[in-house]
């Protein structure tokens, strides 16, 4: 079967949805090499994915997953993009916990960086988050604070097993850009997903409309950013009632000064986590601050909370400048640590 598989992606011809299926299953049960495995990501790579073959993908990734189903009252949003783009400190973590003091129910799936110098685990880790915790703390996490983060490793068997070949190929392949992001273990139907490439935007939000997601905005940002980008324009697929629209956003149309790419760069861990605490403790009210504010107004926005982007930047700068942000970043922190404790006790 395997080879059946690897012989039809050399020949360039497109898998069906049980290709797809089997493939991954096997993955899963261990039934497929490591070199299988790096054959599958080149042979696809190489070819060109088609839209079926990541949908097919993201279901069966879900299908294989450890799936998590908090009691809230509502869809369970995600803030996790692509990567791959340029690098910028930890906008869309932040966004999440801003999102998150306006009540909305936000499950952020996200794994350590493999491309850039910190990713959400990394951040989430260094600002003193316990990123390993068990399913149903990770469940009352969720109902008692309005957040959790969910480490990708710990729900995605697969994706531990496709992580190795993906490293030692040296090459960045759909698993950990396309596909991360849409299969949050949770099965969040609101999002808010940069995407590093503009030609990935129709295929994507195709899929996830297909995934069963209810409202969403997939982003790309100047000049390969997967934010909503302060550098200038945005360009934005909102994803609303099964109708996709597309539009442009430049940050002086919410009210939001442009920057430059410095002024936001990523640094390690250690020094985002402090940008983080500087803009949420009101000592940062620069550039920084802004692309906070701009991601969680898109969240809030797809969230209910705010009629568009622009009442949203008011809506999070209140959620920032009040204090909330910071009180929710703390409440997040001794939640973690409480419950594992109690797992440990």
């Amino acid at each position: 079967m395997i080879k059946n598989i690897l012989s039809k992606l050399t020949g360039g011809k497109e898998l069906d949805a049980n290709e797809v299926a089997e493939f991954i299953s096997a993955v899963n049960n261990d039934e497929v090499s490591e070199v299988q495995i790096s054959a599958f990501q080149v042979a696809l790579m190489m070819k060109g994915p088609t839209m079926g073959e990541i949908s097919a993908i993201a279901t069966s990734m879900r299908a294989n997953c450890v799936k998590i189903a908090p009691k809230v009252g509502e869809d369970l949003m995600d803030t996790c993009g692509t990567g791959g783009g340029l690098s910028t400190f930890n906008i869309s973590t932040a966004a999440a916990i801003v999102a998150a003091c306006a009540g909305i129910p936000l499950a952020k799936h996200g794994s350590r960086s493999i491309a850039s110098l910190s990713g959400s685990a990394d951040v989430l880790e260094t600002l003193g988050v316990e990123i390993k915790l068990a399913v149903p703390d990770v469940e009352k996490m969720i109902e008692e604070i309005g957040i959790s983060f969910l480490y990708a490793p710990l729900f995605h068997p697969v994706m531990c097993k496709v992580l190795k070949p993906e490293t030692e190929l040296g090459i960045k392949t759909i698993f950990y850009t396309i596909i991360g992001p849409l299969i949050n273990p949770a099965l969040a139907k609101r999002h808010l997903m940069g995407v590093y490439k503009p030609e990935l935007l129709d295929m994507v939000s195709l899929v996830a409309r297909d995934l069963g997601y209810t409202r969403a905005l997939f982003v790309h940002g100047t000049n390969g950013l997967d934010e909503l980008s302060l550098l200038g324009a945005s360009q934005i697929y909102e994803l609303r009632n099964g109708q996709i629209s597309r539009y442009e956003l430049r940050p002086e149309q919410v009210g939001l000064g442009r920057c430059r790419l410095e002024d936001i760069a990523t640094g390690t861990p250690a020094a985002n986590a402090e940008m983080i605490r500087a803009v949420f403790s009101g000592k940062d009210r620069g550039h920084r601050r802004d692309a906070i504010l701009l991601n969680t107004a898109g969240a809030l926005y797809i969230g209910d909370r705010a009629d568009s982007i622009k009442q949203g930047v008011q809506l999070a700068a209140e959620l920032v400048d009040g204090g909330n942000a910071e009180r929710k970043l703390k409440q997040l922190v001794e939640a973690s640590h409480d419950f594992a404790a109690r797992r440990a006790a």
